[in-house]
């Protein structure tokens, strides 16, 4: 234990992150499918096809992110971008065919690790999680705001 007391939540939440990666990294043994891009293949393959800017909120993640991740897709020939009907200036991303067969061969992998784990924690449990998520993402948001406002 640290002199300042328990972890905080917030790093009981990165374990948890670290240990998700190993889920999925277990979960995708033998497919060419790195552990972070996992997200961008079931956004864009689910939902898609997305702008950079869309998909970035999405992810809640930075469009440089979003773009330098896009592009290792494209590189593996699972992503292209073709041009965007409502605005010309834009492009969309979505799955090639050979993305969606690997997202297809993915998804139900790790859909059953996820279901696994659900189910050692019960539905009650996982019920309490997600509320619980959703608390501190808010109480994030509410803390960053106040933060920048206090700076304003």
């Amino acid at each position: 234990m640290a002199d300042t007391g328990p972890p905080t939540v917030l790093f009981e939440v990165f374990w948890s992150q670290q240990k998700r990666k190993q889920l999925i990294e277990a979960a995708f043994a033998g497919l060419e499918l790195p552990p972070e891009d996992y997200p961008f293949y079931v956004i864009i393959g689910a939902e898609g096809p997305w702008t950079p800017t869309g998909l970035a909120a999405r992810l809640m993640m930075p469009l440089t992110t979003v773009i330098f991740r896009a592009k290792r897709l494209e590189r593996r020939g699972h992503a292209e971008r073709v041009p965007n009907p409502s605005d010309g200036r834009s492009f969309l991303i979505r799955l090639t065919p050979e993305g969606r067969r690997l997202l297809d061969a993915a998804r139900p992998v790790f859909r059953d690790y996820a279901e696994a784990v659900e189910a050692r924690l019960g539905p009650h449990q996982v019920d309490s999680l997600r509320a619980g998520l959703t608390a501190l993402r808010a109480a994030i948001d509410e803390e960053l705001a106040d933060r920048l406002r206090d700076r304003g």
